[in-house]
């Protein structure tokens, strides 16, 4: 289990290329972590936030991208600490042209947690 969620201020729209953002997430998943997250269990979703206050609210350029990631229990410290470290420097230089362009904030939250969840993607996947 890997869940990206990520929300971004509604002033990005036509300058965030979510999709892409989406699919760097993902693909970094699939292919980067050793196998750590089933690829069945990766889902990406993403929100605008239409309502938000940045900072002291005097800059209507003002913008945020924040990315919560939820995974399940068992991954050792050592290849989270390494592995987030390298996902949060590939997004980084993904949203570089935002950091350029105007005042821009980027988060990224790790989460593990204890789940009860369903899932017949992965039976799918094994067929192929």
């Amino acid at each position: 289990m890997a869940h990206a969620i990520i929300e971004w201020s509604a002033n990005l729209e036509g300058a965030l290329d979510l999709k892409g953002l989406m699919e760097l997430i993902a693909d970094d998943m699939r292919t980067r972590a050793d196998g750590a997250f089933p690829v069945g269990g990766i889902r990406m979703r993403a929100y605008r936030a239409d309502d938000y206050v940045i900072a002291d609210g005097a800059c209507a350029d003002d913008a945020f991208v924040n990315i919560d990631i939820k995974m399940g229990v068992g991954r050792s410290a050592e290849f989270r600490q390494a592995y987030f470290d390298a996902l949060s420097r590939r997004i980084e230089d993904f949203l570089a042209n935002l950091f350029e362009s105007r005042p821009f904030a980027f988060s990224l939250y790790v989460t593990e947690v204890d789940g009860w969840k369903k899932n017949s993607i992965h039976k799918r996947l094994a067929k192929d």
